[in-house]
Parts: C-alpha cells; sequence; structure tokens
C-alpha cells in the first residue's frame, strides 16, 4: 500500500501540473499549512523558472496562486523584490499572468499587510521598484478590506503632500488612481508637474483617467479565489486562443 505523500513529492507534481493542478494536488499541499507555505514561496519566488521548458515553467504562478490561499505577512517582502518578472516576450504567458497576479496575491492578506507596506516602503534602504510597488499593493489591500480604504487613500496622500521621492510618490499616485479617489486628483496632479511621479511606471493619462473614472476595474480579482483564477486569467491551451481568435475575425466579417 503506497505511503502518504511527503510535501516534496507534492511540490514536485506541482512543478509539472501543467496548465493547472487538479484540486486534490491543492488540497493536499495547503493541508501542510505553513510547512507549505514555506515551500510554495520558494517555488514562487525562483523566477528564472517561468523561463524554463514546458511545464516547469508554470511552476511559479502555480506556487504564487496558491499562496493565496495561505495568506500571511511572511509572503510580502520576498514577492515585492522578484517583481517585475522580467517578460521576454509577448507569448511569455507565466510572467505576464505572475506580474499581473502578484499583487493580488499579497492583497489578499488583508489589514494584516498595511503596517508591513508601509514599513518597507519608507525605508530608503531598499529597492525604489519595490518600494513603488509597496505603496501601490495598498490599493489591492484596501480593495480586499474595504474597511482600510480611508486609511490607505490618507496614507497615500500624506506621503504626496510631504515631497517624497520619486519611488515613494510614484507608488501613491498609482494606489489614489486605482481606488478612483477623484478627491485626490488635485495633489496627483501637482505631483506630476513637479517631477516627482515616474512616468515610466505611472503615466499621467492613465491616473487621470482612473481618478475621474472611479478607479481600476481589475481591483477586484482580489477577492478572486485559486481556480476562479485559472478559469478567468488561464493559462490557456494555445489551441483555444487560436479559436477565439478566428471566431473574433469571423464577427468582423
Amino acid at each position: 500500500m503506497p505511503g502518504k505523500p511527503t510535501l516534496a513529492d507534492l511540490m514536485r507534481q506541482l512543478r509539472g501540473a501543467g496548465l493547472r493542478p487538479s484540486e486534490r494536488l491543492v488540497e493536499q499541499i495547503l493541508a501542510f499549512g505553513a510547512e507549505a507555505r514555506s515551500e510554495l514561496l520558494k517555488l514562487a519566488t525562483s523566477i528564472a523558472d517561468l523561463h524554463q521548458p514546458w511545464p516547469e515553467t508554470l511552476g511559479p504562478l502555480h506556487a504564487l496562486r496558491l499562496l493565496g490561499e495561505l495568506p500571511d505577512e511572511s509572503i510580502i517582502v520576498p514577492l515585492l523584490e522578484r517583481l517585475p518578472a522580467p517578460v521576454l516576450s509577448r507569448d511569455d504567458v507565466p510572467s505576464q499572468l505572475y506580474n499581473q497576479e502578484a499583487l493580488d496575491i499579497i492583497g489578499r492578506i488583508g489589514a494584516p499587510a498595511l503596517p508591513v507596506l508601509l514599513s518597507y516602503a519608507d525605508d530608503e534602504t531598499h529597492p525604489p521598484l519595490a518600494r513603488t510597488f509597496a505603496i501601490s499593493c495598498l490599493a489591492h489591500v484596501a480593495t480586499r478590506a474595504p474597511e482600510l480604504r480611508d486609511t490607505v487613500i490618507a496614507e497615500a496622500r500624506r506621503r504626496l503632500e510631504a515631497d517624497q521621492p520619486a519611488p515613494i510618490s510614484t507608488g501613491a499616485v498609482m494606489a489614489l488612481s486605482d481606488l478612483g479617489d477623484s478627491d485626490s486628483y488635485p495633489l496627483v496632479m501637482a505631483a506630476y508637474r513637479s517631477g516627482r511621479v515616474d512616468q515610466t511606471v505611472a503615466q499621467a493619462a492613465t491616473a487621470r483617467q482612473l481618478l475621474l473614472g472611479g478607479g481600476r476595474p481589475t481591483l477586484t480579482s482580489v477577492n478572486v479565489g485559486l481556480f476562479e483564477r485559472y478559469d478567468q486569467n488561464g493559462p490557456f491551451l494555445a489551441s483555444d486562443l487560436d479559436e477565439d481568435f478566428e471566431d473574433e475575425d469571423d464577427d468582423e466579417d
């Protein structure tokens, strides 16, 4: 009679799971709790694996998504400091999805993430872009924990008003814009005019549109669970994508 699989066995299966892991495999991994979180974090932060051959290329994405089911403050800094994953081409779907969802996974921690993100962002010894992501991630936290919305807006505004350096100002602009805080519009535009926003990361036109248009609709994806992420975002078989494009061409005709 075969013995119970070890966590190492299950992680090997996850690396080779293909487009999506089975519900049984997910249940078995998550049952290990904190021990599983540690191993998942190792795989999720192995960014080089995103560019390995199939099916290992999807291992970090699977691990990232499973971390969303085991939310804990310990995952915040390691994930922040791996962003953005290099996207080698427009066909580099694993890296694109990883970058698209990483802040969601941090945001799923909810209220406990707030002090960690603020402390990290305010520490000048940390990488500038990671500090930007830490502040911008506040919008995801506020969407997961709506009771924090006013607090998050106040923290972001305070950093803009204090004439913070570009990494912080840029992240604050992104958070306020993503939340659609129209009252912050004058403050945000003033930050752009003073040159305190990195427009390679956050363009003024996009910020203006989000601030006046109710925010970024996709922020609600922070509340999307594991298998719904696969249903909504993929990855999908290339043949399925080809069929979708063919259908669009037929509609145009």
